[in-house]
């Protein structure tokens, strides 16, 4: 497997509520009817011609965000009730989320709305639920904060751009009040799958919040304060391993020598700030995955980009590393990879046969001693961060 070491921040994980990569589709319209299906909600959202063109204008600071030309410019809905003769519109206006809700609930006489989160943010904002009377008037916005602790939010799942914290949120039967499922953490529970959840209950006519109580709040109480315990002390783990010098695995983990060559890379290159690295593995030889991983390190010597650094280890096996090496050395043009960087974590025999046959392509060949640990850059003792 190969992987690129980012010159962005890099995402950390959060072990208890952990953190994962999401993609969301644009957004589209959307009815969501009652109960009885007595009556529904349309949602129409402010039309954005992107997500990527959305995500560009918000870093560079101009609304409205990947505003499509000519579309709807707010997301707004409509509210109406099944008549013997069709659909009568109770009221349509405005929302108050800035692309659209994600989800929502109606009641059956569609004298009450409550809509959930906002596109690509779910449990961020000022309106995570918002409540909307009669006529359309919003009754009250809630966000997380107001009804839930601070740890608690800390603890939920969570992906790149969302928190997890609720689900299966249903009206009562008497239509009064919205039950909100709350979702109660756990270490180690991967975000958007199956989880056990804790109901709190909010009034539609006044927005008034009751909190959740009893053994259940009590038991999600401890999971959350559980999962807090077990991010702090990862935290304090990965602090210490930045700060002290970096051993090689001494196992053959595929992904322990990809975090450590691309640790490696970061600590020893003089470019580690503009450039980035691309980390290659050598299987073990005789594994049924085996055969792939000898193409990856032929690819990457074939590609040779400007500017490129590859880092590369073999841990089962590093003449045979230096043997594929040494057999693609031979196609590559005179002079063709002047400025690409390879750095091999390969005993000294092995990385001079790499280092001879790479010389005519122009290549530099760097030998990452295992042996030795590699201590950590002073630049990024400081706080320094690679480039942008």
């Amino acid at each position: 497997m190969r992987w690129l070491v980012a010159l962005g921040a890099i995402l950390l994980v959060n072990v208890g509520g952990a953190a994962r990569a999401d993609s969301w589709i644009p957004p589209t319209r959307q009815s969501f009817l009652s109960p009885g299906k007595t009556a529904r909600l349309t949602v129409i959202p402010r039309e954005i011609a992107s997500p990527l063109a959305y995500f560009d204008d918000k870093v560079k600071g101009r609304e409205p965000a990947g505003q499509a030309s000519g579309g709807e410019r707010r997301a707004r809905g409509i509210v109406e009730r099944r008549t013997s003769s069709g659909w009568l519109t109770v009221w349509q206006g405005p929302l108050a989320n800035e692309v659209s809700p994600v989800s929502a609930l109606v009641s059956d006489d569609g004298t009450h709305v409550v809509t959930f989160d906002n596109w690509h943010s779910m449990g961020f904002g000022v309106n995570v639920v918002v409540i909307y009377g009669a006529d359309g008037t919003v009754v009250r916005s809630l966000r997380l904060e107001d009804f839930l602790p601070a740890t608690y939010i800390s603890a939920l799942p969570r992906s790149v751009s969302s928190l997890e914290w609720h689900r299966a949120d249903r009206l009562t039967l008497d239509g009064r009040q919205v039950l909100v499922a709350v979702v109660v953490p756990a270490v180690g529970r991967a975000p958007f799958g199956p989880s056990a959840t804790v109901e709190m209950a909010v009034d539609l006519a006044t927005g008034a919040v009751t909190p959740p109580a009893g053994p259940a709040w009590t038991r999600a109480l401890a999971s959350a304060a559980q999962v807090n315990a077990t991010d702090a002390a990862y935290e304090a783990h990965r602090k210490a391993a930045f700060v002290a010098p970096l051993r090689a695995p001494t196992g053959t983990s595929e992904p322990e020598w990809h975090e450590y060559l691309r640790e490696a890379f970061l600590r020893l290159d003089p470019d580690w700030k503009s450039r980035s690295a691309s980390t290659t593995v050598l299987r073990t030889p005789g594994a049924n995955d085996y055969a792939p991983s000898e193409g990856w390190v032929r690819d990457d010597l074939n590609r040779g980009w400007e500017d490129d650094v590859m880092m590369m280890a073999a841990p089962a096996a590093p003449g045979r590393l230096a043997a594929i090496i040494v057999e693609t050395a031979r196609q590559l043009k005179p002079g063709s990879r002047h400025t690409v960087r390879v750095y091999v974590a390969v005993p000294e025999v092995q990385a001079a046969a790499i280092r001879a046959a790479l010389v005519p392509s122009g290549a530099t060949v760097v030998r990452i001693d295992t042996a030795t640990p590699i201590p950590q850059r002073l630049a990024r003792l400081h706080g320094e961060v690679p480039d942008d």
